[in-house]
């Protein structure tokens, strides 16, 4: 099923709910569709070609889904840069740290209060509209950013030319070593490039995170080019 709740107002966001629960589903976005355009989609397979083709604001994400896992469709929204927020009925421990570890904003378990839910999406948006937004241009050896112009090593321009198409997810070290050394040398040639890259990003409003025991990412909200 897919359905659609629309109010045209100024601060309108555009949010995909992947909820198979059709109860849950039509309740959220009737919570949700009175402040915000809600895309309503109950099958895995059809919320990836959503993904895939559209824009989205904030994703609100059931893990257990027909067709296609929401871990799956967690991977392709951080692909993008898209937020999502986990609603769930898997709630051990180990489930929420995956699920963290996937990107989320946060992490929902089953049953919830919709109003609680709703207020945790309104929070998200205000803190998201404070958050300024970085414009970016890179060529063969040069960042451009709003702030600051970098020059960089032809090795330093494929890691953060990787960074930032993938920015929102987790680069891995094994995936940057590939990409700019083809695998042959030591992971820790990636952590001392990444320390020196850092140091000459300062100030220019690009900021290289460590992901503990996985990678780096540039989280998706910073930047809009």
């Amino acid at each position: 099923m897919r359905g659609k709740n629309r109010n045209y107002g100024a601060d309108m966001a555009k949010i995909l709910l992947v909820e198979d629960d059709r109860t849950i589903g039509e309740i959220l976005s009737l919570y949700l569709g009175k402040q915000h355009e809600v895309v309503l989609v109950d099958d895995g397979i059809e919320a990836a070609k959503i993904v895939k083709e559209d824009n989205f604001d904030l994703l609100l994400l059931d893990l257990m889904l027909p067709g296609l896992t929401g871990e799956t469709l967690a991977q392709l929204a951080s692909l993008k840069g898209i937020p999502f927020i986990i609603v769930t009925a898997k709630n051990s421990e180990e489930d929420m740290l995956n699920g963290l570890k996937l990107g989320a904003i946060d992490y929902i378990t089953k049953p919830f209060s919709p109003r609680i839910l709703v207020a945790k999406v309104e929070n998200f948006f205000s803190r998201d509209s404070k958050t300024s937004k970085l414009n970016f241009h890179l060529n063969e050896r040069e960042l451009v950013t709003d702030k600051k112009k970098v020059y960089l090593t032809p090795i330093e321009a494929k890691l953060i030319n990787f960074m930032l198409k993938n920015r929102g997810s987790i680069c891995k070290r094994e995936e940057l070593l590939s990409i700019a050394w083809e695998g042959k040398r030591s992971e820790r040639i990636v952590d001392a490039t990444i320390k020196n890259l850092r140091k000459k990003l300062e100030g220019s409003g690009i900021k290289i995170k460590t992901v503990t025991g996985l990678g780096y990412t540039i989280e998706a909200s910073e930047i809009i080019n």
